[in-house]
């Protein structure tokens, strides 16, 4: 009896294998499932697990991971007519099984591993229409450089729509590589090269023209100070010279002066005023007036001035004070007359211009 029950035993279990495989099938996590019933779908089993099927069913699996299709490198045609090698890949996922198991069951039966060579078969050919599509409408340096993100979300938008006919999603599409063909490098380059040296002589021209205009400007602005500078320095040495001279006459005569300054506006405005009536307030000075102006904010020319010379009332012309200044002009005139070097001079030797040396010799 023991004898018998160890065999027994392993062709029961043996029988309660095969039992199950027959009524019971599994789901990975990685995986979705479809049932087929004399080779027509009839069920998803979209979720991981145990599932139970028929003995008459099968089962085929699809891979719901992300999945990825590397395409090789193509050569496409800029819209300018360069030739660029485009290596690009895509990301996609099954979202649909049963349109997917349906759409390329005629070529690949029920096997996992044909399905997706006949998918991905299918994903490339698309691929390859939406490169040339999207790149053959822009310029080598907007697919190398300028707008390479915003052309693969325009070959992204462009398979999404495609693909989606047979059960697949578009993660995204990544451009790893476009670059001249080995043979044309060299032209390519050469081609870019006169490029940047066309574009860094204009900016070059810009700049000079711009140094030039600011030459120009900072010329005319300097020209104006100057002129300006120049104006104010003969107003006040005219002013000094009005002064020096008021001084002088009131050296000549021996008699006290007054020197007054006016503003040339505050002059003129009071020619125009009738005079004060008795017993109004006393106009103010031009002084007072310039000091009122800049402590409200308003700006007067300080050069444009009148110097008055006058000669103040009770003074008495004192001989020797007189004699001196004119003792001193005589000196003055003899430094710049006698100077050191070859200087002659045709004179009567009474002149005027010798008085005091005639008086010092006497004196002596």
């Amino acid at each position: 009896m023991n004898r018998l029950f160890g065999p027994g035993l392993v062709i029961g279990a043996i029988a309660v294998v095969l039992i199950l495989n027959v009524f019971l099938f599994t789901v990975g996590e990685r995986e979705q499932a479809i049932v087929l019933r004399f080779g027509d779908p009839v069920r998803i089993a979209p979720d991981a697990g145990l599932k139970a099927k028929l003995p008459i069913e099968n089962v085929v699996k699809l891979d719901k991971r992300n999945l990825e299709y590397d395409h090789s490198a193509q050569e496409i045609f800029t819209v300018n007519q360069e030739r660029l090698v485009v290596d690009a890949f895509v990301r996609y996922q099954i979202i649909e099984p049963l349109r997917y198991y349906e759409s390329f069951r005629a070529g690949a039966g029920d096997s996992q591993r044909a399905l997706r060579g006949e998918g991905e078969k299918r994903l490339a050919a698309v691929l390859e229409s939406a490169l040339r599509a999207v790149l053959g409408e822009a310029t080598d340096i907007e697919i190398i450089r300028d707008r390479r993100a915003q052309l693969m979300q325009a070959i992204n938008a462009l398979m999404a729509e495609e693909v989606r006919k047979f059960g697949v999603r578009i993660i995204d599409v990544k451009i790893r590589r476009a670059d001249f063909p080995t043979e044309n490098e060299d032209d390519v380059y050469q081609r870019m090269r006169s490029e940047r040296q066309q574009i860094a002589q204009r900016i070059r021209a810009e700049g000079d023209e711009q140094k030039r205009r600011i030459e120009a400007q900072a010329d005319r602005r300097e020209t104006e100070i100057l002129a300006d500078a120049n104006r104010r320095a003969l107003e006040i040495k005219g002013r000094a010279d009005a002064a020096r001279n008021c001084i002088f006459a009131g050296a000549y005569d021996g008699v006290p002066v007054r020197i007054t300054e006016e503003t040339i506006d505050a002059a003129v405005a009071g020619d125009d005023e009738t005079p004060a009536a008795e017993g109004e307030d006393e106009q103010p000075t031009a002084a007072e007036a310039a000091a009122g102006a800049l402590s409200t904010g308003v700006q007067t020319e300080a050069n444009a001035a009148i110097i008055g010379c006058e000669f103040l009332p009770g003074g008495q012309r004192d001989p020797q004070r007189a004699e001196f200044f004119a003792f001193y002009r005589s000196l003055d005139a003899y430094q710049v007359a006698l100077k050191q070097g070859e200087t002659t001079i045709l004179l009567s030797p009474d002149s005027e211009f010798f008085r005091y040396f005639r008086d010092f010799e006497a004196r002596n």
